[in-house]
């Protein structure tokens, strides 16, 4: 059976209302390089999709990677650093080797030292039992960040002994598999090894602002005797972007080149971002925060003693996203988190970005959906 080349599903040719569908002269004229109903619509009409987020399905997939010596490429958006981590990914992969590729780092101010991150990420693939060979900053979009990186994955394919007669090698993995959250830029990454590698002349994995675009393996040629392999998105549940509709998410999104907006705040203070999160400062003579979320997103100041009140007069007004009450709803079930800042802390928060902290000592209480991850990495 036939698969499209855009999103890897199986084709048939029989049920034109179904989005796996594709004329069969079009499987006869084009063969391995026809493109299904849904990728079709996605690239030529801008057409939306409901994405189901069927976990249970997914982690069936992948787990073909545990029974055989792989090495596993695990995609983190530089904004979403804490919830990149796909949950139950050891039990899928099982001692495979992992290489953290950090995207979208272009994003970030230039003078940001993204090196501050590896502590962070190490700490975090240890609590998920995962064994990182490397972490890699950059952007995928980059034709030199993803020579770095097929550049790394050769390295790394091979022990090399070298003897007084002669050199051996030994490799070590087969395939290599692509995994990640979606949207994260694993098929941007795959589209451009092809053009790089495969002598493409234009993208052909589809991609598009959509989550879940591709919904099978896809597999090219890393040598002569394995492949590199795209594998699904999985829409990532402790994000607000599993909740939220296009119009909030587009907000939430950066676009473009972060700009970091930073507050000087006393005790009492509050910070809304939007009406999705709600941070008061306690017990503090000062704190700095510097908020890495993109610009499009509202930020609003006030005192911590008129919080209440202007959230009941301004959500979905003053304060947005969210848009509408029904988005509310899908969020409104909130949880209190406290953390002491008694230095240099990194708060993140899944699907919006992260917030710099600075204090001698500050309680910070966070007020925000109980469906989204939050944590605080103090920096050492």
């Amino acid at each position: 059976m036939s698969k499209c080349i855009g999103c890897g599903i199986k084709l048939q040719t029989t049920d034109c209302s179904l989005d796996n569908y594709v004329p069969e002269i079009a499987l006869i004229e084009k063969g391995e390089k026809v493109y299904c109903k849904r990728c079709h619509d996605i690239m030529h009409h801008n057409l939306k999709y409901h994405a189901a987020n069927n976990l249970d399905d997914y982690y069936q997939k992948i787990k073909i990677i545990k029974h055989e010596k792989a090495l596993v490429l695990l995609l983190i958006d530089v904004m979403d650093l804490l919830g990149g981590f796909i949950n139950n990914l050891k039990e899928c992969i099982g001692d495979n080797k992992v290489l953290v590729i950090v995207n979208k780092v272009d994003l970030l101010p230039k003078d940001f030292k993204i090196n501050f991150f590896q502590n962070h990420l190490k700490k975090i693939a240890q609590d998920n039992d995962l064994q990182i060979v490397d972490i890699m900053f950059g952007s995928v979009k980059r034709v030199s960040f993803v020579k770095k990186i097929v550049n790394k994955i050769n390295e790394l394919k091979y022990f090399t002994t070298r003897q007084k007669t002669h050199i051996t090698k030994e490799c070590l993995f087969g395939n290599c598999y692509v995994v990640g959250y979606a949207s994260v830029g694993k098929s941007t990454l795959m589209n451009q090894i092809g053009k790089i590698y495969l002598d493409y002349q234009s993208d052909v994995i589809t991609t598009s602002t959509q989550f879940n675009t591709t919904r099978d393996f896809i597999k090219w040629p890393l040598d002569q005797k394995s492949f590199i392999i795209d594998t699904p998105g999985i829409i990532n549940p402790y994000n607000f972007g599993a909740y939220l509709t296009n119009q909030s998410t587009s907000l939430i999104m950066p676009k473009s080149y972060l700009k970091p907006r930073t507050f000087q705040l006393n005790d009492d203070q509050t910070i809304y971002l939007g009406a999705l999160m709600r941070i008061d400062f306690m017990n503090t003579k000062k704190i700095s925060a510097s908020f890495y979320v993109a610009n499009d997103l509202y930020i609003h100041r006030t005192k911590t003693i008129n919080a209440n009140e202007l959230y009941k007069m301004q959500v979905t007004k003053l304060l947005k996203p969210p848009f509408t009450l029904d988005e509310v709803s899908s969020i409104k079930d909130y949880q209190e988190i406290t953390f002491i800042i008694d230095g240099t802390y990194d708060m993140f928060i899944c699907g919006l970005g992260f917030i710099h902290l600075v204090s001698e000592y500050a309680e910070v209480k966070v007020y925000i959906s109980n469906k989204i991850k939050v944590g605080v990495l103090k920096n050492v």
